[in-house]
């Protein structure tokens, strides 16, 4: 019988540890791993997690690290602090997959780009929306010139009230200074990245909008950028807290490529591909949470085999950076 993989989690005040991505129901549910400890600075929030999940609670993380000196670590915790957390894990050696943005500012990122490429550290970034049906079939007909000159890219992702956030403990989430910003730091990134992981090529903020009308916030609540390639393609941007359906935890989510030759969109329950002359499904039901388990399986499977992490933290560096740019075209300095 192989070794079961130790992992611990740090920070799980981040409603990723137990909500939407659900990092720890993911643990819980593969084979082959085994959850060490789990760490807060909020004793109450490490107490409940380690009990719900049966494992170590833990208020400091350097601490857990000493004590049950893990294969491989999930970081969570704030935005503000994700680069000390990940320059001390970095620093220490320890595999990790940590939650975007890894910091505030595009600089921090970049500079633990420079450090993981420097120490030759394995640390990934969980935009798994790059491993879902529509995104690789897109990469695919991008590959084989399937929908010759690409128009125009959207991807919308429109969660629920940004309320949701204080009710899973993550209440730092409408605090500017710890958050970094709202719904285009949190949700944006997933299409800046995706944005430079489909055209492959350069992209730019061409224009942005931003608004907090709804929850009148310090965040903004809605957001809506345009990004144009290299070689014309738009890619739009639009992401928001907004989805007027709450508690139901529902999306309003479009993805979509649209060239001269062909569309390739997400339809309830799967794919549609529009040509002269096809009308094509492909039955692929995807959420916009649904990649992240395969994506954590994915992260193990590498660090395993001893390949690098399919997202790095330059990727991250980079959606981070078209992120600020995105706020400065908004008007937001």
């Amino acid at each position: 019988m192989s070794q079961k993989t130790r992992i611990a989690v740090i920070e799980v005040n981040h409603w990723h540890s137990t909500y939407d991505a659900a990092y720890l129901d993911i643990l819980r549910d593969l084979d082959n791993v085994q959850l060490v400890g789990v760490s807060d600075t909020d004793v109450a929030i490490a107490n409940d997690r380690a009990q719900r999940y049966e494992t170590t609670a833990f208020t400091d993380y350097h601490e857990m690290l000493d004590t049950v000196n893990p294969d491989f670590v999930i970081a969570l915790g704030r935005h503000i602090d994700m680069p000390t957390t990940a320059r001390y894990l970095i620093e220490a050696g320890i595999p990790f997959l940590m939650e975007k943005p890894m910091g505030t500012e595009p600089s921090a990122v970049a500079d633990l780009a420079d450090l993981a490429e420097r120490k030759n550290a394995w640390v990934a970034v969980p935009f798994p929306n790059r491993q879902s049906p529509w995104a690789q079939k897109a990469r695919e007909m991008i590959a084989n010139d399937e929908f010759g000159k690409i128009s125009h890219v959207v991807f919308r992702i429109i969660r629920p009230t940004m309320q949701r956030y204080v009710e899973w403990d993550s209440p730092w989430m409408l605090d500017v200074a710890a958050a970094g910003g709202g719904a285009l730091t949190n949700l944006g990134g997933h299409g800046m990245d995706m944005a430079r992981y489909l055209l492959q090529e350069d992209v730019q903020v061409s224009s942005a909008v931003i608004s907090n009308i709804v929850h009148m916030a310090d965040v903004e609540d809605y957001a809506l950028a345009t990004l144009r390639s290299a070689s014309g393609a738009l890619f739009h941007v639009e992401v928001g807290y907004t989805m007027p359906t709450w508690p139901a935890n529902e999306s309003d989510s479009e993805m979509k490529v649209a060239g001269e030759k062909a569309m390739l969109q997400v339809v309830p329950d799967g794919l549609q591909l529009l040509a002269p002359g096809r009308n094509e499904f492909f039955d692929t039901p995807v959420s916009v949470t649904s990649s992240y388990p395969s994506f954590v399986k994915d992260c193990l499977d590498r660090l395993n085999r001893g390949d690098p992490p399919a997202v790095t933290v330059r990727d991250c560096a980079g959606a981070v950076q078209l992120i600020s740019d995105a706020y400065k075209a908004a008007g937001r300095v």
